[in-house]
C-alpha cells in the first residue's frame, strides 16, 4: 500500500532530533507490525491550506500508482489560523473552501483520512485553531472523510504539551511529541481500519 501524508511543518516533523515526526513513528509501528507500506511525506514548512491545494494535484498521482493500492492523509490547519499584520494567514471560510477543493482532487485518487490540527502555546492561536478543527471536523463528515480531532486531545496531553514548551517555539513539539500524536493517529479505528486492508 501507497500511502501520502500531506500537509506542513507538523507532518514533516519539524523540532524532532531523530527526524521522525508523527509520521515516520506512525509507518515504523505499521511496518514492524508485519504491513508493507510505501510512505511518502509531503509536508512543506510554513503551507497553509491554500498552499496545499495548489501544489497536491501535481504530487499525488506520480506517487499514487494506479496499479498500487493508495490511501492519503491530510493533516493541516496551524499555519491557516496564524494571525500576522492584524489578519490571519488564511480567512476561516478560505480554510474550508480549500480543504473541500482538496478532498475532491484527492477523492479521485484515493481514500482520505484527515488528522486535525494540533494544539499550539499560544492562547489565541490555539483558541483559533480549535475552531478550525471543529470547522473542519464538520466539513469532512459532510464529505464523508474520517476525521481525528487533535487540538482539544493534545492540549490535555502533558506529555505533548512538555515537549511543546521544551522545544521552545511553541508551535513544534520534540520527539516526544510527536509520540504522542503517533500514538493517537495509531489508536484511531479509521487508521486501523486501512491498516487491516494492507
Amino acid at each position: 500500500m501507497r500511502i501520502a501524508f500531506v500537509g506542513d511543518s507538523l507532518t514533516v516533523g519539524v523540532g524532532d532530533p531523530h527526524y521522525l515526526g508523527w509520521v515516520g513513528r506512525l509507518c515504523a509501528a505499521s511496518s514492524l507490525a508485519g504491513l508493507a507500506l510505501t510512505a511518502y511525506n509531503l509536508g512543506v514548512r510554513s503551507e497553509t491550506s491554500t498552499h496545499i491545494k495548489n501544489r497536491i494535484g501535481r504530487e499525488l498521482p506520480p506517487r499514487l500508482l494506479p496499479r498500487d493500492e493508495a490511501r492519503v492523509v491530510l493533516s493541516f490547519g496551524v499555519n491557516d489560523a496564524k494571525v500576522e499584520n492584524g489578519r490571519r494567514k488564511v480567512e476561516l471560510s478560505q480554510s474550508v473552501d480549500n480543504l473541500f477543493d482538496i478532498v475532491t482532487q484527492v477523492s479521485k485518487l484515493s481514500p482520505v483520512l484527515m488528522v486535525g490540527p494540533p494544539p499550539v502555546l499560544d492562547d489565541g492561536h490555539r483558541s483559533r485553531v480549535e475552531e478550525l478543527s471543529d470547522v473542519f471536523s464538520r466539513t469532512c463528515e459532510d464529505m464523508g472523510v474520517p476525521y481525528l480531532e487533535m487540538c482539544r486531545a493534545l492540549g490535555r496531553d502533558t506529555a505533548y504539551l512538555d515537549s511543546l514548551v521544551a522545544a521552545g517555539d511553541g508551535y513544534h513539539p520534540e520527539a516526544a511529541g510527536y509520540a504522542a500524536m503517533a500514538g493517537k493517529v495509531a489508536e484511531w479505528e479509521a487508521w486501523q481500519a486501512w491498516m487491516r486492508g494492507c
